[in-house]
């Protein structure tokens, strides 16, 4: 079966819009789509081919990680490439109309012409031994824009005459300017949909046109906007066109957008339906709902993507099947091995030769005497598409239980598609779980250890690393937070089971000479101490067991000593001044217990408020996105973390503060789904519900060649285009950039969000970690969702 890889992109949505090939001609350059961008600018946009993948699970790569075969992947051309200089001629385009008499039968040439252009599929060939790395073929998408002499009349049909010297495949296109049916490209909206409740429904309007600059629609405002309802014909009037933002810095100085950022906000409208967004003047939006669970289809797809990054799930039965080999000793591959070292990031062999877990060979210097093998160390979630795991993971397990937690219970799907489903435990519990288990079994003489290693591919062997004090105490509040969980779901006997392991990691750290109270682990975008971790499992064994020696430790390790404290510090490159008791302090304020300390507790509850409102929640008006996420959380994108705000909308006790932060929330979630520069939701969806919506298609994951169309779903690529020391390009983003010759060629004039590259094979540009870009997301759209399952 062959899965293209062009991305569902400019999708005819528009029903009065319709496009007729005429004249017969070569084959060409596809015109995809044209569309009205708005009353005074037509978007024509072209491919020139488009790369198709083989995904019929045979060969050595079935249903494999990153393995690739240049058989899988090929180039299909539509014929000659778009002849760009003829597009960007006037006297390219004639514009006629029989209804609007100002363009009349023999019509009128735009009054300009511009151009972006960009790669929309990568293919990996043969290895090239001259330059060292694979020969890349690549094809290409135009958008052209044309700047009309008139402005269109609403209702109105026109003819478009395309020259053949273009080298498209079409010579006239029809199309009708109607702003209830005209999709315009302008218009960013949350593709899935709006809570009811919510008095803030952002909608955005702003467009970057390549060569012609960002398109200024300050001409626009007070335009007003409607809700148009397809199933009745109705329009509801809900707003009105305003200035939000100038172009300008966003998170991590990044430009997002390289224009200024109108908004087309409608909080007030609240009747659950499917609507599209109508700006007068301008077009309509997607169809999207108003939902009360509106955010169930993002959990599961969410869920599904850490599903997706487990090792050792045996499902071939499940669609799409689980990565595979599965890395279980003695089982598959048949001679897979763990061996045990001594090594770990504290020794001092491990600074300065990279990601130590990718080298097992590092690792095999380091075996402890006589070879000790670990039978029981498989599971838990890989790093990115390689094969290690390792304790900065830890926050995975967290990021899924911390909105279960807060919102009592509510997520208590278990029917998502993941191994465990349909077993009567909720699936988020389960996929936790899985995290959980795996470092519980990598024990060794009564210690913990800090993870497992890439597996060295020519003896099957992986190498587990040495015992830590933070991965012991690490286990104890990975046991703690899970048993918590089950707690609130009732499973009464798991819940004890994982107290005793809990209790028994927190005794072994607890009598260490040195305990590494102030060591610090990343866990991805933040660090957390080892005095951190004591704090957070005291309070969670506080909840369990009632006993008030827990809640003294909590409070003779908590730091939050003022309510302007910080809950959650991260200085990248310096942790020591990090520190993360978000964990503790959500623990202590959901205790079913006595609170002993309520001057702390009021504390916590204050530090919380004001620390989500210094480093979240106040973004959403400086910021031209709007987005709230932490601005301190590091050069990806994609990543959503917005961890204080959750937590403060729960324990927000005024009307007002939970309206702010529930906002805040939605205006960070909007933007992943849909309300960003390229309309699309920034997470793969194949196989679910969400595919039917614009989303991003190829990126460096797992799902290749395993007889599903498509990769794995649920998974946030970085769409980083910083070098990662490498000459090829499976490593350096802008040299993907560079040989695809994009236009306009400086990649810093664009839009960073419209940056994304459809390729399979850069790790540098679509890669991602599950504690990076997997689990804030997580945490935001359960949180979302839960809302909606508890009233």
């Amino acid at each position: 079966m062959l899965t293209p890889s062009l991305p569902r992109i400019l999708p005819v949505i528009a029903i009065f819009l319709a496009m007729n090939l005429l004249t017969p001609v070569a084959p060409a350059a596809r015109l995809a789509e044209a569309s009205i961008l708005d009353r005074e600018f037509l978007l024509l946009y072209f491919t020139d081919g488009e790369v198709e993948f083989l995904d019929d699970a045979s060969g050595p790569t079935a249903y494999g990680g990153h393995s690739h075969e240049p058989r899988l992947n090929w180039v299909t051309p539509h014929g000659e490439p778009l002849d760009v200089a003829a597009a960007t001629s006037r006297k390219s385009w004639r514009l006629s109309s029989a209804e609007d008499e100002r363009y009349g039968p023999d019509g009128l040439p735009p009054e300009d012409c511009h151009r972006k252009s960009k790669i929309n599929g990568h293919a990996q060939l043969e290895w090239d031994a001259a330059a060292d790395d694979w020969h890349n073929a690549y094809t290409h998408k135009h958008f052209i824009y044309l700047r009309l002499p008139h402005p269109l009349r609403e209702g109105a049909a026109y003819t478009l005459t395309i020259a053949p010297e273009t080298n498209t495949d079409r010579t006239e296109v029809e199309l009708t300017f109607d702003s209830r049916h005209s999709r315009s490209e302008a218009i960013r909206v949350n593709l899935v949909g709006y809570l009811p409740q919510a008095s803030l429904k952002a909608a955005d309007l702003y467009h970057w046109m390549g060569d012609g600059g960002a398109r200024d629609y300050s001409g626009f405002e007070g335009s007003r906007v409607y809700l148009f309802e397809p199933s009745t014909g109705e329009s509801h009037p809900v707003g009105t066109v305003r200035l939000h933002q100038p172009s300008g810095a966003d998170v991590s100085g990044h430009n997002f957008t390289q224009s200024p950022v109108w908004t087309a906000d409608f909080g007030s409208f609240d009747r659950p339906g499917t609507y599209r967004l109508v700006i007068e003047g301008v077009g309509c939006s997607p169809d999207f709902e108003i939902r009360e669970d509106v955010y169930r289809d993002p959990f599961r797809v969410s869920t599904l993507g850490f599903f997706y990054m487990r090792i050792g799930a045996d499902g071939m039965h499940l669609t799409p099947v689980p990565r595979r080999p599965l890395w279980i000793p003695g089982m598959d591959p048949e001679d897979c091995r763990v061996l045990i070292t001594d090594m770990h990031p504290w020794r001092p062999e491990w600074p300065g030769g990279g990601d130590r877990w990718d080298q097992p060979r590092f690792f095999a210097q380091f075996v402890l005497p006589g070879e000790p093998e670990n039978p029981n160390a498989y599971g838990g979630h890989s790093d990115a598409l390689d094969w290690d795991r390792h304790l900065g993971h830890i926050s995975i397990i967290y990021d899924m239980l911390l909105p279960y937690l807060l919102t009592g219970g509510a997520l208590d799907d278990d029917d998502i598609g993941i191994l465990e489903s349909g077993n009567g435990i909720p699936d988020i519990i389960d996929e936790a779980r899985d995290e959980v288990d795996f470092f519980l079994r990598l024990r060794h003489e009564g210690g913990y250890s800090q993870g497992l290693s890439n597996p060295d591919t020519r003896t099957n062997i992986l190498y587990q690393a040495g015992n830590t004090p933070l991965a012991a105490w690490a286990n104890a509040v990975n046991a703690a937070i899970l048993a918590e969980a089950f707690r609130v779901s009732g499973h009464d006997e798991l819940m004890d089971e994982y107290i005793e392991h809990s209790l028994e990691a927190f005794h072994y750290a607890d009598a260490l000479e040195d305990p590494w109270l102030e060591r610090r682990q990343n866990i991805g975008e933040g660090f957390i101490s080892g005095r951190d971790l004591k704090a957070t499992a005291a309070a969670f064994l506080y909840n369990l067991t009632g006993e008030e020696r827990w809640e003294t430790v909590f409070v003779e390790n908590c730091v939050i000593t003022t309510p302007e404290t910080p809950v959650l510090r991260y200085i990248s490159g310096n942790p020591g001044d990090s520190h993360n008791q978000l964990y503790a302090a959500v623990a202590y304020l959901t205790s079913p217990r006595a609170i002993n300390h309520p001057v702390l507790r009021d504390r916590l509850r204050a530090a919380i408020l004001n620390d989500a409102r210094a480093q979240e929640t106040r973004h959403a008006e400086t910021r031209p996105s709007r987005r709230t996420t932490d601005d301190a959380t590091g050069w990806f994108q994609t990543v959503q973390n917005v961890h204080r705000t959750i937590a403060a909308h729960a324990f927000a006790r005024d009307a007002a503060d939970r309206d702010a932060f529930l906002n805040a929330l939605l205006l960070e979630a909007d933007w992943g789904l849909g309300r960003n520069p390229l309309n699309i939701i920034q997470m793969t969806t194949a196989t679910t519900p969400l595919e039917r919506h614009r989303s991003v298609v190829n990126i460096y994951t797992s799902g290749r060649n395993d007889g599903t169309p498509g990769l794995h779903p649920g998974h946030t690529p970085y769409l980083n285009l910083g070098p990662w020391g490498t000459h090829r390009v499976m490593g350096n983003p802008l040299k993907l950039h560079e040989e695809s010759h994009p236009y306009p060629d400086d990649y810093r004039a664009w839009p960073m969000a419209e940056l994304y590259y459809s390729t399979r094979f850069v790790y540098a540009h679509s890669e991602f970690t599950p504690q990076q870009t997997m689990r804030g997301k997580a945490a935001l759209y359960g949180y979302l969702y839960g809302l909606a399952r508890m009233d």
